[in-house]
């Protein structure tokens, strides 16, 4: 079976490419493209034989990938979109207010005792109620 050609996209230090490498799967990482120069240094040394663009993807001519003839892509696109503290900010901008809990299912009749988190955003027009971190049971609406 011929070595799968793969393009590496939000490449970081490398972590996806190691991964595919332990796998077994037999493939060559023919470019990897990350615009994080730091990371980029490590990836490097990681994988000196592998060409690394030092770009955003949206830089790249779409002949330049055509010309990598890749078979596969990989990538690990950056968290930040998915963060608690990207997701706070997001509402805090959008002019909603929010409390966070952390409530036991057993209280609202789910038979599993571990803690769950909530987060409740709410336009800050309307009040949100004042609880303790740990709820007994939902709020009611009043």
């Amino acid at each position: 079976m011929e070595s799968l050609r793969v393009l590496e996209l939000y490449s970081g230090i490398g972590g996806m490419h190691y991964a595919l490498k332990e796998s077994g799967i037999s493939a060559q990482v023919v470019a990897a493209v990350d615009i994080n120069t730091t990371a980029n240094k490590i990836y490097r040394h990681n994988f000196p034989d592998t060409p690394l663009w030092n770009k955003t993807i949206e830089g790249i001519p779409l002949d330049d990938f055509n010309k990598l003839s890749f078979d596969m892509i990989m990538m690990s696109p950056p968290c930040q979109p998915f963060t608690r503290d990207y997701l706070i900010k997001t509402l805090s901008d959008c002019g909603y207010t929010y409390q966070e809990s952390m409530i036991s299912p057993t209280s609202v009749g789910v038979p599993n005792s571990r803690l769950r988190y909530f987060l409740v955003a709410k336009i800050v027009s309307f009040a949100l109620v004042s609880t303790p971190s740990l709820l007994l049971g939902l709020p009611q609406n009043s």
